[in-house]
């Protein structure tokens, strides 16, 4: 029986492990999508300022040029304009596009995350019978838990031992099995 319960408790803990695995490989497989959308954005970012740089080249060429007439002006202003417009355009959409994909990959990671919480939240929780045994002495005094007290200061203070401690009160957890005011038996030799 305790060997069926001990190869349930393995398979649970082995699923509960690969759904673990699952999710942060999920996770880190957006993490690198995201990395490479990224580095394409600046690639795009940055052919965009050379062109900007190239254009704004042509027209300070343009206007240091010795033409002067009033119609050259005019269509440097338009051009001016029309870089500015395309300029605002495409930030605008890059940023659209960005935004976009950050919030699709945002939703994955956190349903993957979710994913992930679900996988630890369902974890077997194994409870390990405690027995206790009668092999303490039955000599001893009572004694009142105090804030900040534990079984290893409660048995150092006096005289005792731990698992006495434990056996005598039935304490099956050593570090939380105490409550401030109660009373409890310190056996003692």
């Amino acid at each position: 029986m305790k060997l069926r319960i001990t190869a349930i408790l393995i398979m649970l803990f082995a699923a509960t492990a690969s759904a673990q695995n699952v999710a942060l490989a999920d996770l880190q497989q957006d993490l690198a999508l995201m990395k490479r959308e990224v580095g394409q954005l600046r690639l795009e970012v940055e052919q965009l300022r050379r062109e900007n740089e190239t254009l704004d080249r042509k027209l300070k060429a343009v206007q240091n040029s010795s033409v002067g007439s009033e119609s050259v002006r005019t269509e440097v202003s338009a051009v001016k304009a029309e870089v500015a417009t395309q300029n605002d355009a495409l930030k605008r959409e890059i940023v659209s596009l960005v935004r976009k994909d950050i919030e699709a990959l945002a939703d994955q990671t956190n349903k993957a995350l979710d994913k992930l919480a679900k996988a630890i939240g369902s974890r077997p929780v194994a409870e390990v019978p405690v027995s206790f045994g009668d092999d303490y002495p039955k000599t001893g005094i009572t004694y009142t838990v105090k804030s900040g007290d534990s079984l290893s200061k409660i048995a150092r203070m006096n005289n005792s031992r731990i698992k006495w401690i434990q056996d005598a009160n039935k304490i099956a957890d050593p570090n939380r099995g105490l409550r401030v005011g109660e009373t409890i038996f310190v056996p003692q030799q």
